[in-house]
């Protein structure tokens, strides 16, 4: 039984010990993702920024001081906006998605979008989620 514990302790150390969160500053981030920061949420500043680095890749969290987080990718890519329900710019969701949107849910806002390696996930604000692939087709609505 001890072996069991203690091989289930040592594992889950391991994981641990494999990531590592990082505060970073600002000018550290990739100017890609600087870039989008300043296009997209030009007017929100930035609180702070984390570097995420485990064994096969790095990705970078921010959080503005409207509370909406972004995460992006080693490159700098926008891999997920998420507005705490919040409406979130939209001027970077492929026109595909936001046609949908506006077509079947005129009232509603995006609040949150993360896009995956074979599809991107957008929450609304009337509570519904949609799932596109990359390309913006509408493949599946969850409620």
């Amino acid at each position: 039984m001890k072996t069991i514990l203690l091989s289930a302790f040592i594992f889950l150390f391991g994981i641990g010990a494999n990531a590592q969160e990082t505060p970073i500053k600002n000018t550290e981030l990739p100017a890609e993702s600087m870039a989008f920061i300043k296009k997209y949420f030009g007017k929100n500043t930035i609180h702070h920024a984390i570097k995420d680095q485990d064994k096969s890749k790095i990705t970078y969290e921010v959080m503005l001081d409207n509370m909406t987080e972004l995460e992006f990718t080693e490159k700098g890519t926008w891999k997920e906006v998420d507005g705490k329900d919040k409406a979130i710019p939209t001027g970077y969701i492929l026109k595909p998605i936001l046609d949908y949107v506006k077509k079947n849910y005129p009232k509603a806002s995006i609040t949150h979008i993360d896009k995956g390696l074979n599809d991107i996930d957008i929450d609304m604000d009337n509570g519904i989620e949609l799932e596109f692939d990359l390309k913006g087709k509408f493949l599946r609505i969850d409620k």
